[in-house]
């Protein structure tokens, strides 16, 4: 990485603090009211979730492990993106190549697989495209921090729940009502690497009554110069990428509510600049770009119709948009540039029953129901103009699922469910799962989890054929999960956590060389398993502080020869502190990560690394919020592995093995609320 010719960042961090502590002077002298978005302290004991089963259940009664991020853990560690959020959770890492975010949990996540073997929901509603299957967890994610009430995060198979996609885990991001805000906020934010964005939002409403949410948003930051020494020559600017690391967004939300019903659609677009010089590309050139669109809207109906009934209707419709440019070509005869689009349009309907009228017994019942009437990819050289690549594969997609959480007597739960889908491509799957959770006395649940999933091979997979060649006869991957939880809840304000899991895999998908005409082709070759173990504690108290701490040691291995997947740490460590110095006008926050060294894609390995986070949020009066934050406290180098699309157009082509990661980074954010 090279420096930016801007100010020091010692300067800009000086002057961010000397803000912040003005205001948190004043604020002290004013005692003018609490902080802006300030909640009461969660009791975990009590704490409700509704991702493990669709319906609110107790933490310690849901049949998983369940992660929560409330809205007030965003505010105080000082969170931009739901990559922030997500690299906090136990046994959760994400790597970053410069233009998407990926995720590995449990030592399961290959770099550049786009997250398709993670399920994003906003609302309890699919984002994943139907074209790439992309989980977006990177400034692509549509939604803005500011409007989400918490992130739920469940590892392991959801398909029992969620149907294709839900592999190694579901992240759920609930959003806020428009009552939990009531007023309008605006904050401006600086950034190193001259970043700016600007935060609009707006609520209002009565609990019960109709409740209105309406936020945008607005970021731009040119990036950083970025090194590569794998093209450190003369003719390639010495390695450096100048000007191409730029990020650029645009966010809108809408959210009605009243009586039962609720209307919701969202709108995102993101331009990233790559300066990996991936696919082949010319590096350095300015001209590489990557845009991805998300757009959705959402109606659905809920009524408890009696005591024990409940009623639940949602209709939905999502559009996916993506387009990059690629200069390609041997420099001999000079980069061509081609321009590689994809578009998705799904429309989904759902129906659900709950039914609490059997005694020990409170049933679930549900179908959906999908058509993807648009599944489209296409790819064209610009000038001379030439099409290379147009396909289009709509689908279909059904379901019904049943669950049924049966109480057998006060200390022992029985959580059984399964789910049928059928796939017009993929054909008919079946996934059950099975949760056994005994109460002790001594405060002690004790969880063991059975479970299978399934993803069924996306249309990229099956159907992209410039330079690839289409399997469409591709079979769905399919895994099982055993694990055994033990949670201890001696307190509301206490819980420790502790999970021994095994995963196994097969007919994973994977790209291998096609032996007849030596093109690639996405095969299912690949069998996998990992073991693990993972513990968690938490620590909330009165006066506002917390401690969280997590550990994973974890090892996940390919079964054809037992080698060490790629990517995949097999320690983790995170730990993150909480401190009211000034009560609430000021709040202090410490997070440290450790990853230990992983295997790259092309054979070698990056090293372990441990990075500390600062961030400090103080308010002016009852209106006026600061927060200054150090990501990388220490400026420590390390890297993630680059993924097999990482290389130029050089002969022969020059590979990445591992791409460098930011160094100390400095952000400022001032938020007023009228």
């Amino acid at each position: 990485m090279l420096p930016n010719k801007e100010t020091s960042p010692s300067r800009h961090l000086s002057r961010a603090i000397g803000l912040l502590a003005a205001g948190v002077q004043a604020g002290a002298l004013a005692q003018q009211g609490p902080d802006l978005n300030a909640l009461p302290l969660e009791q975990l004991l009590n704490l409700e979730v509704v991702t493990a089963s669709k319906i609110p259940q107790k933490i310690s009664e849901a049949p998983s492990s369940v992660t929560v991020i409330t809205a007030e853990d965003i505010r105080q560690r000082g969170y931009r993106t739901l990559t922030e959020v997500l690299q906090s959770v136990p046994g959760m890492t994400v790597s970053y190549d410069r233009n998407y975010n990926y995720a590995n949990i449990r030592g399961l996540g290959n770099p550049g697989d786009l997250n398709t073997r993670l399920l994003v929901l906003i609302d309890g509603r699919r984002l994943n495209d139907v074209v790439y299957d992309q989980g977006a967890i990177g400034t692509e994610f549509p939604i803005d921090l500011a409007l989400i009430d918490r992130v739920e995060f469940v590892p392991g198979p959801g398909s029992a729940i969620y149907g294709s996609s839900a592999f190694f885990g579901v992240v759920n991001v609930l959003t806020k009502s428009g009552g939990a805000l009531n007023g309008q906020t605006v904050s401006v934010g600086r950034f190193t690497g001259r970043g700016r964005e600007v935060r609009n939002t707006y609520g209002s409403g009565t609990p019960g009554g109709t409740e209105l949410l309406l936020g945008a948003s607005v970021y731009d930051s040119p990036g950083r110069d970025v090194y590569f020494p794998e093209y450190d020559d003369a003719a390639s600017n010495h390695g450096v990428a100048t000007g191409i690391d730029y990020d650029r967004y645009r966010r809108l939300f809408a959210k009605l509510s009243a009586g039962g019903v609720v209307a919701e659609a969202y709108f995102g677009s993101r331009t990233k600049g790559i300066p990996t010089a991936s696919y082949g590309q010319q590096f350095n050139d300015p001209r590489s770009w990557s845009l991805d669109e998300y757009a959705g809207a959402a109606l659905s109906w809920h009524r408890a119709v009696s005591e024990t009934l409940d009623l639940f209707a949602g209709v939905s419709v999502a559009r996916y948009r993506y387009k990059t440019l690629n200069v390609t070509g041997s420099a001999s005869e000079g980069p061509t540039p081609s321009i590689d689009t994809a578009e998705s349009l799904s429309s989904g309907a759902e129906v659900r029953v709950t039914s609490s009228a059997l005694r020990g017994h409170k049933l679930i019942a549900g179908a959906e129901y999908t058509r993807d009437s648009k599944r489209q990819m296409a790819n064209y050289d610009v000038d001379p103009y030439l099409l290379n690549l147009d396909v289009a594969h709509p689908k279909r997609q059904a379901a019904v699922y049943l669950q049924d959480e049966m109480r057998l007597g006060e200390k022992l739960i029985l959580n059984t469910g399964v789910r049928h889908d059928y796939d017009s491509e993929g054909g008919a799957t079946t996934n059950p799962r099975v949760a056994l959770l005994y109460k002790t006395a001594s405060q002690v649940t004790l969880k063991a989890l059975y479970g299978t999933a399934f993803r069924s091979a996306n249309a990229y997979e099956r159907y992209y054929t410039f330079d690839f060649r289409a399997n469409p006869a591709l079979r769905s991957e399919h895994i099982k999960t055993y694990e055994l939880i033990a949670e201890y809840f001696p307190t509301d304000r206490f819980r420790a956590t502790a999970s021994v899991f095994q995963y196994r895999m097969r007919d994973m998908l994977a790209l291998a060389t096609d032996p007849v005409n030596g093109m690639l082709v996405f095969s299912n070759i690949e069998a996998a398993r990992a073991t693990g173990i993972e513990v968690e504690a938490e620590w909330l108290r009165e006066d506002g502080s917390a401690v969280k701490g997590s550990a994973n040691v974890q090892s996940a291995r390919n079964d054809a020869g037992g080698a060490w997947l790629p990517n995949s740490p097999r320690r983790l460590f995170k730990l993150n502190v909480a401190l009211p110095p000034l009560g609430d006008h000021l709040r202090a926050h410490a997070e440290y990560r450790y990853t230990s060294r992983r295997r790259t894609v092309r054979g070698g390995e990056v090293g372990g690394f441990g990075l500390v986070d600062l961030n400090l949020v103080g308010t002016l009066g009852s209106h006026v919020e600061l927060s200054a934050g150090v990501l990388n406290v220490f400026a420590k180098r390390h890297a993630d592995s680059a993924s097999e699309e990482h290389y130029d157009n050089g002969t022969p082509p020059r590979h990445l093995g591992a791409i460098g990661q930011d160094g100390r980074t400095l952000r400022f954010m001032a938020t007023v609320r009228f």
